[in-house]
């Protein structure tokens, strides 16, 4: 994906969420690439920490992929480490996930 997501597109976040985050089938992660975005909010990630919760529920972790240490740095200070883990790579997130 690609872009921005702020408070004017919150919603459409949102709703890619709750429409990928299900299909997501155990053990499998959930892998949310962000790198294409320009702008990620802190209300998508906590979005996405909501998601991350109703898919650790299901037996599923959440990846989030990021090349920007801002990224890491918001997920931490929001308190949401606990429930995205954070790599720079697809291939980073699926490796750890596999082992």
């Amino acid at each position: 994906m690609g872009g921005e997501v702020d408070a004017g597109t919150e919603d459409i976040w949102d709703n890619l969420m709750n429409k990928i985050g299900p299909t997501a089938i155990a053990p499998g992660p959930f892998v949310v690439d962000v790198c294409n975005l320009r702008f990620l909010s802190c209300g998508a990630l906590s979005l996405l920490g909501q998601q991350a919760r109703r898919c650790r529920r299901r037996g599923i972790t959440t990846c989030l992929v990021s090349n920007q240490p801002i990224v890491a740095r918001i997920v931490a200070a929001g308190g949401l480490r606990p429930l995205l883990s954070n790599y720079p790579t697809v291939e980073s997130a699926l490796s750890a996930a596999a082992a």
